[in-house]
């Protein structure tokens, strides 16, 4: 006999307001990047001696701004992960579904536990290699 999970109306919601919030703050960036992208050129060129430095800077801050929701995803499949292999049941014990879910247990959860953590580490391992990418690039450009 499989189990099944019930859907919780909240964590629907919840999912919903996320998405709808990471929606909104993405296009703010959007807006802000249009709208401050001259006054930032402006601001790295203006001065010839300092332009390396703040071309780092500004590398910097796209690079963190970009990859934070990237790392943060991978704490979160790696955490998930962690805790499917530990209660050997996906989903894991007190975790909220937004749909009815067959619970999955034993030698299958323990594969799906371990393919979130390897996704994890895949994920991650991206976000270092863009930081080295613009890293790199920053070097290039200011030449």
């Amino acid at each position: 006999m499989t189990t099944v999970r019930r859907a919780e109306p909240a964590a629907r919601r919840q999912a919903v307001l996320i998405v709808l919030a990471a929606a909104t703050l993405g296009g703010l960036l959007i807006v802000a990047v249009d709208r401050y992208s001259t006054p930032l050129r402006d601001w790295i060129l203006a001065d010839p001696e300092r332009m390396s430095s703040r071309l780092k800077i500004v590398f910097s801050i796209f690079a963190a701004t970009a990859s934070a929701p990237l790392l943060a995803f991978a704490a979160y499949l790696w955490s998930l992960g962690a805790k499917v292999v530990a209660s050997r049941q996906f989903p894991p014990p007190g975790h909220r579904v937004v749909r009815d879910t067959e619970i999955v247990e034993g030698e299958s959860a323990m594969a799906r536990g371990r393919a979130l953590k390897t996704f994890a580490i895949i994920l991650s391992a991206f976000a270092v290699l863009f930081w080295i990418g613009l890293w790199m690039l920053a070097g290039v450009v200011r030449r």
